[in-house]
Parts: C-alpha cells; structure tokens; sequence
C-alpha cells in the first residue's frame, strides 16, 4: 500500500500549503470576531473595539510562538531545562523522528536539543505564524484608528 499522506520531513510547496494557511486565518478571524464581540457586550468597549483589542493578543501569540519556534528557541529552551534538571543522554535517542524532536516521546537528549536550537533549520510555518502576527497588528491598529470616537 502507498502512503496517502507526505510524510511530516517533507516541506510542501507553498501552492499546496496556501489553502490551509488561509482556511486557519479564516477560523482564527471568525474567533477572533466572537470573542470581540462578546467583549463589546459585556463591557464598555465598542464592538470595534473589543475586535481590535482580541486581534491585538492574538497577534501578540502569533508573533511570539513563531519567532520562538522559528528562531530554535523552543529546542534551545527545553535542551537547556534538561541539563539543569539532570537529563541523560542515551545512545538510543534516534533525533530524527519527528516525535523524538517535538517532544512527545519520553526520550530527551538535552545537549542534543540545545545544538538543535544553535542551528534551526527552516521552518515555512513559523513564518506564516509571524505573517499572521503581523496582519493581525496592522489590522488591529487599522479598526481603532477606523472606529475610534
């Protein structure tokens, strides 16, 4: 049997990524506008104001979780808490797995995450993270200079 789905090493080009891309940015502003809005009813913000205000923390987040996984500082971050905390290296560790890198086996090879950190590779979606980031600042900055009374 063949494979349906690409595995998780191989980077897809970016025409095949867009739409999902574009269908989460839409999720993420369809939330977005919820929680403005029940922001606007329950306090005394205007309903532009309560989108704005969730669209800035939102993009905040954004911004923050893409440079920290883009940058390598996650790896360096959980690599560095695992020499202060004692982590053995075990020959064993196979660092290629995806599973292995991401953290959800038990196995941690801290010096190895903390090299893994030095030197990220390229990650395509922790720059459409700080993409979105940013389109949610302007976008934010846009509807209170827009609404603003």
């Amino acid at each position: 049997m063949t494979e349906a789905t690409p595995p998780e090493d191989i980077v897809l080009p970016l025409r095949e990524r867009l739409p999902d891309y574009l269908a989460t940015f839409g999720v993420s502003w369809a939330v977005i506008i919820a929680l403005g809005a029940a922001i606007g009813l329950l306090s005394s913000a205007t309903l532009m104001e309560g989108i704005a205000y969730v669209a800035f923390g939102t993009g905040v987040i954004l911004l923050l979780a893409g440079g920290a996984s883009g940058g390598g500082y996650t790896n360096m971050g959980l690599g560095a808490a695992g020499a202060l905390f004692g982590a053995r290296n075990r020959p064993d560790d196979d660092f290629d797995d995806p599973d292995v890198r991401r953290g959800m086996l038990k196995k941690v090879n801290a010096g190895e995450r903390l090299r893994k950190g030095l030197r990220p590779e390229a990650n395509p979606r922790a720059f459409w993270q700080v993409v979105a980031g940013l389109i949610n600042l302007v976008a934010a900055f846009g509807l209170l200079m827009a609404f603003s009374s």
